[in-house]
């Protein structure tokens, strides 16, 4: 039977609609290609992080020391993120690296470390400890409250193969981790070289409400 104008109309109406449909859909996917997704202290293998669509991996493949733990039930709040509810803790040891590879020596990459103590070993007292890049100062966990979420992100250019990042015990405390993320290379940001890093100050969405993804 031979299709009328009318019914040729229809199919592409209904072909219109499925490509537009199809389009939006994947339009809503991350563009994932080179990122690194940590969730430490995750004793799944990996998950689907419902908000952002991102994949988010165990940090066994990345370090062979520490402890896994949950922060308390009372700071897991239904609004709270997927990678701030484990944490991996050091309480052995000077220094704890987290190795990052499979990178591209002379590439400029971002990388995020996430922190919220929720009294995971139900001490209540909140550590004290620094974050190194390498063997470089990047920054310090200070936090006022137990459950300050604290996030500190460094543009760094890579020298070889592989990034570390190193939690140091100054005798404050375990020093311990939420999360850690690394964005594929950039070139942007100048003043991110071989011998300079960029460590940021603050991220703000004005406007927002509860935590920026």
């Amino acid at each position: 039977m031979e299709a009328t104008p009318k019914r040729l109309d229809l199919w592409c109406l209904v072909l219109l609609v499925i490509f537009a449909f199809a389009t939006l859909v994947d339009s809503q996917q991350p563009d994932s290609t080179g990122y690194m997704n940590i969730d430490c202290g995750l004793t799944d293998p990996s998950y689907s992080d419902g908000f952002t669509k991102l994949t988010y991996v165990s940090d066994d493949q990345f370090i062979d020391m520490g402890v896994n733990n949950k922060i308390a039930s009372k700071y897991a709040v239904k609004d709270l993120i997927s990678q701030l509810l484990t944490v991996r803790s050091f309480s052995n040891g000077t220094r704890n690296c987290y190795t990052l590879k499979s990178l591209t020596a002379g590439s400029k990459y971002l990388v995020r470390a996430m922190f919220m103590y929720g009294d995971y070993d139900g001490l209540n007292k909140l550590p004290t400890f620094d974050i190194q890049l390498g063997v470089n100062h990047w920054d310090t966990f200070k936090a006022t409250s137990v459950d300050e979420i604290f996030i500190s992100e460094i543009i760094t250019t890579a020298s070889s193969n592989y990034l570390q990042v190193c939690l140091i015990n100054k005798d404050q405390g375990t020093p311990f981790i939420s999360g850690l993320e690394l964005r594929p290379p950039t070139s942007i940001y100048a003043a991110a070289n071989s011998t300079h890093s960029l460590v940021s100050a603050a991220r703000l969405d004005l406007g927002a409400e509860g935590y920026v993804r």
